[in-house]
Parts: structure tokens; sequence; C-alpha cells
């Protein structure tokens, strides 16, 4: 059998790997990143053409020093390399203040907002309809924050970008590489893939809907993997869905149990408008899934948007029973570091914590607390 020995190994390359693989090799050390297929790639939750941002994250205030730096860090690459990396219109968050189900996730939004001096906007039910004559499906009770420096990513060139920036900078890539398994022995990590191993120092897995199954107990139990699906459709030539007009958007809707449908404006590719509400089916054929989901998400809220089907991306989920990210060393082996941000709002976050990483694995002063991603939490 071939074998390679190496400082660092990185499986997966996805958002989290990429950006840990481009850290890890920014700080001058021997790293080999591997991934199962080509990156970025349609079979993990790292590709597709846009994520939201926001600095204001509703899900807790352990995520914004995250969000904050990977902003950071995002302004960096796109300085260095040039690049165009995001979409700068703003995001904009509506739900009903007597929310029938659930949380009032605007009023957490505004609460986090209001705690790290984030500057935003709040609109009425009427501000939001003068503002926002696109959307046609709003209550009295609907209130919205807008934060302007929000808006969206482009999560294929982010991708794309930290892994040639990271082959440049001296790392080995290998893509089209299963790993069978993980093993420590002796102060070193055996990575096993088919004919070939990789011997390394220390190893971070980072791969999404294949980590449980290669990390083992007991991530194989906490991970679930599921399948989401974005319909993007063509608005009519009136209709107002360009960056400048319309905010990249989440919509708790009060008719459908605070339900949330994700929305962008139109990208300049195909000018088309994607959707997305978690947990649509993704098996049903797909004309009929897409035209179900327009009559039941987008006809009744969205003003001039065609039925006419534009394009439609599957994604994979990875979530946690309490829907919080994991960053921690496996419980067997001090060697191998778990990293999943996910459960559906992790893309923003992700620049972060691969830095995050490679400060745990170097030993550098850690800028943020881990205590919220320790997998023992959700073992209690």
């Amino acid at each position: 059998m071939d074998t390679h020995s190496i400082d660092f190994a990185v499986i997966g390359l996805g958002a989290v790997g990429a950006a840990t693989l481009y850290q890890l090799a920014k700080r001058g050390a021997k790293v080999v990143g591997i991934d199962r297929h080509l990156p970025p790639h349609p079979f993990g939750s790292s590709h597709g053409r846009a994520r939201v941002t926001r600095n204001a994250v509703g899900e807790g205030s352990a995520y914004v020093p995250l969000v904050r730096r990977s902003q950071e860090i995002l302004e960096e690459l796109e300085r260095t390399f040039n690049a165009d990396l995001r979409g700068r219109s703003g995001t904009l968050i509506v739900g009903s203040e007597r929310p029938t189900h659930g949380d009032d996730f605007v009023a957490a939004t505004v609460k986090i907002a209001q705690q790290h001096g984030i500057e935003h906007e709040l609109f009425s039910s009427v501000d939001l309809r003068k503002r926002y004559p696109q959307l046609i499906g709003l209550t009295e009770t609907d209130y919205g924050y807008f934060e302007p420096k929000g808006g969206f990513l482009k999560p294929e060139p982010i991708v794309s970008l930290q892994i040639s920036a990271a082959q440049q900078l001296g790392a080995t890539v290998l893509t089209d590489r299963a790993v069978e398994h993980v093993s420590q022995e002796n102060g070193w990590m055996t990575i096993g893939m088919g004919d070939y191993q990789i011997r390394a120092r220390h190893a971070v897995i980072a791969a999404g809907r294949w980590a449980g199954e290669i990390l083992g107990p007991p991530f194989d139990r906490l991970l679930k993997v599921t399948e989401q699906r974005t319909f993007s459709f063509r608005p009519e030539a009136a209709a107002r869905y360009q960056s400048e007009d319309f905010p990249a958007l989440m919509w708790f809707r009060s008719a459908f149990e605070n339900q949330c449908i994700t929305a962008f404006p139109q990208f300049t590719s195909d000018q088309s408008v994607s959707f997305f509400v978690e947990d649509t089916n993704a098996d049903a054929e797909m004309g009929d899934a897409a035209s179900c989901f327009f009559e039941r998400n987008v006809h009744p809220f969205f003003r001039g948007i065609s039925p006419q089907l534009a394009g439609s991306d599957l994604c994979y989920y990875t979530t946690t029973p309490d829907g919080g990210f994991i960053v921690d060393r496996h419980p067997d082996h001090d060697r191998l570091l778990a990293l999943s941000a996910c459960s559906g709002h992790g893309f923003k976050h992700s620049l972060a914590v691969g830095e995050l990483a490679v400060q745990m694995l170097l030993g550098e002063g850690i800028l943020f607390d881990t205590s919220p991603f320790l997998v023992g939490r959700l073992n209690a």
C-alpha cells in the first residue's frame, strides 16, 4: 500500500474544509486536503448560487463573533485576490409580532443587534408594504428587521478561491478520493483511501453529510442528513427584484405556522429569483415539485413572479439535535478535530470556523468561546 506522511490532513473541502485548508497553508503548514468529489460539487451543502449573511444572528449571541470575523476574512480575500464574493443587498427578516407557533425570530434578532451594536432598521407592516411592494402576503402583525450591511454570499466562488489559494501556497489537494477509515496510533492519524493512505500528525474532518460515517460514535448518532431543494423562477419584466430594490429575505410566515421562506435578489446570469423553504419534498418529480412549491410558497406572497421554472438545486443539510455547530476534538482521538458548521446557517460563519480550527490545531490564541460548540453538550 502506498503511504504518504504529512503534518495536517483536511477531509472534506466544502465551506469549512476549504477555509481550514487555506488558513493552514497561509501559515506555511504542510497540509493535504481530501474530497471524495471535485469541489465545489453539488453533492454536499456548499454549492448553489447564494447564502444569506447577517451580523445579528438570531440563533444566538455565540455566533456573532464568528460571523463578524468571517466578514473580515471575506474582505481580505476580496482585496487580496480582486474577487467578487458577495452581494451587498442588505438582509431583511420578516415575522409576526404575535407568532402563533414557535419563537419570534425577528425579536431575537433585534435583541442581539442591540446587544452588539449592529446597525439596523425596524419596519412596521405599513412600512414594509411601502418599501417592498413585491411582498403581497404581509399581515397586520408582520414587522421587519433590516440590516444594511447584510446580503448574500457566493458559495462556489468562495470555496474555489480558498482551495486554489491554498494550492498556490503549497497545499496538496486530492479529489475524487473517498476516505474509508480514520484511526490514531502512536501519535499519527492514518487515513485510508483504498490502496492509498496518508499518515498525518493531525486530521480535520469537515466532511458534511459524510462526517458521521467517517467520525463514527458518537457523531454518527448525532448528525442527521436531509435533502433540501431551492427553486428559481423568473420575474415579470416590470417586477423589481434587482439587488438595489430587493434584499436577501427571510420571511417567517404566520399563515404557515411561522415557516420561513428565504428569497434572493435576481441573479445576473439568468435574471431569476431563488426561493428556499426547509424540508420541501426533494424526492418529487421536478415539474410537480416546482409547481407545488410555486403555488404554495411564491404566488401568494410575491408579486410579479412567473411560474416558469428557471432552475433548481439540491442541497444536503447536516444538522445536530439542538441546531448548533460542532467544533471539537474527537473524544477518542486527541489528534482528530471534528468540524460541522451545520443546521442550515453555517456558510456565513465558515471562514472563521476554519480559522478557529487552525488556532486549535496550532495552539494559537483562540479568539472565540468554543464551549457552545463542544460535542459533549449533545450527550448530556
